[in-house]
């Protein structure tokens, strides 16, 4: 057995590895199993690092020779020092250097997460707060949610996500708030992030009920005229950016019901991310502190 940490360095607390032919853990994240192998202990620990680091501390560690995982991942090296990415039983991504490897091994992670979550329904979208109620903003990535967070954190907004809007059967939205993904130095995407201490924010540590969903498109010079939708309507417009949809679309949506059904719902085009943040300030203050 290999270890790779304690309670007190690593949310997993001290995770149990087997050797074999491989160096495997495993995890629970959100009720999802997960095992990784990987061909050496030193690949096995940046692995686990990066998983850790992923799921935010949510990780519950599982004994890798007594469970059975519902999703597996392989990481391999090769001798010209690329690696090879498995997602067991579905395909293998090849000839990636370690950096990009780690990386698209956190990214598939985090998807099969919010798929197969049990008893949670994960939305594509950013989240904020003020007034003591969350602001939910969905869209797909490159919409520019990540960019209209950063602004609302700079005007004071307490920080839950730049990705998903955690829900929980009770419709609370719960912290996600990894680092900003702001795009850095040219790259399409990565997972170095920018930790909202530097934008002067705080992130949000408890869960919070849904004050406004706020569905918008940029168009460069517009300006912020929204109509305002009935939480059906909401509903309909948020379905596509929830992910588990296809996997159990009751649940989904009853979890959407319970989230939105007191939230004021918003849509409309806007322009620049600064000037909507403005906008959402002082919306809040008007009405989501009004709301009980």
């Amino acid at each position: 057995m290999l270890e790779l940490g304690n309670s007190e360095e690593h949310p997993f607390g001290e995770v149990r590895v087997s050797e074999g032919e491989n160096v495997k853990f495993a995890f629970e994240a959100y009720g999802v199993s997960v095992s990784v192998a990987a061909d050496g202990a030193d690949l096995g620990k940046k692995l686990f690092e990066v998983a850790n680091r992923a799921m935010l501390g949510k990780c519950r560690a599982l004994d890798p020779s007594l469970v059975r995982a519902e999703h597996g991942f392989l990481v391999s090296s090769r001798k010209d020092g690329t690696y090879d990415l498995t997602s067991v039983g579905e395909y293998t991504t090849g000839a990636g250097e370690l950096r990009e490897t780690l990386e698209l091994f956190v990214r598939i992670l985090r998807i099969k997460v919010s798929q197969f979550a049990k008893n949670w329904v994960f939305v594509h979208a950013g989240v904020v707060s003020w007034g003591g109620k969350a602001i939910i903003i969905p869209g797909d990535s490159g919409s520019g949610k990540t960019t209209l967070v950063a602004e609302c954190v700079k005007r004071g907004a307490l920080y839950y996500s730049d990705e998903y809007a955690v829900l929980s059967p009770d419709g609370l939205v719960h912290p996600f708030a990894r680092a900003l993904s702001i795009t850095n130095g040219g790259r399409k995407w990565s997972e170095d992030g920018i930790p909202v201490e530097k934008l002067g924010g705080r992130a949000a540590t408890e869960p919070i009920e849904v004050g406004a969903v706020v569905l918008t498109k940029y168009n460069s010079g517009a300006r912020w005229n929204p109509e305002r939708l009935t939480p059906g309507n909401g509903i309909i417009e948020v379905i596509p950016h929830t992910i588990p949809m296809t996997i159990n679309a009751d649940f989904s949506l009853q979890v959407l019901k319970s989230a939105l059904s007191r939230a004021i719902i918003l849509k409309g085009v806007r322009g620049e991310a600064s000037d909507l943040a403005i906008e959402l300030f002082s919306f809040s203050n008007k009405e989501l502190t009004t709301l009980n």
